[in-house]
């Protein structure tokens, strides 16, 4: 059995991050953590297990990155159910970026990458992820 996992975001007030945390996270928490974000003042939420493996979800409003690493050595990117191309900007973790249109995913994506993490500390078997 996976010990339980944290969810740590972040909260923006202009240039300071008032980081917040829940410890041993539920789906619930899970799932209002990821309400929340918006892309601009929430724009980050990760969720821990023991050691470096976590998962993070950035953006916001309809437009969500995911990637994941269980060992931080070797990362994973969520890919989008349908094909895309180009870039979108995106504001996570506090800062614009351009992030391939693939890589955008809905809050439904994100959300069930999110809960096979909390729950089992693995990648969602059911989504297609891409080695970074």
């Amino acid at each position: 059995m996976t010990k339980m996992a944290m969810i740590h975001g972040d909260r923006w007030e202009g240039v300071l991050n008032l980081e917040w945390r829940v410890d041993r996270a539920s789906s619930a928490d899970l799932e209002r953590a990821l309400e929340q974000l918006d892309a601009r003042i929430h724009t980050l939420v990760t969720i821990q297990h023991e050691g470096e493996q976590h998962l993070t979800i950035g953006g916001g409003a309809g437009q969500y990155v995911v990637y994941a690493t269980i060992n931080n050595e070797q990362f994973w990117n969520l890919l989008r159910s349908q094909p895309a191309i180009g870039t979108i900007r995106l504001n996570a973790g506090g800062q614009e970026g351009n992030y391939p249109a693939e890589q955008i995913v809905t809050k439904e994506q994100a959300l069930a990458a999110g809960q096979a993490f909390l729950d089992a500390g693995r990648l969602d078997s059911s989504q297609k992820w891409q080695k970074q």
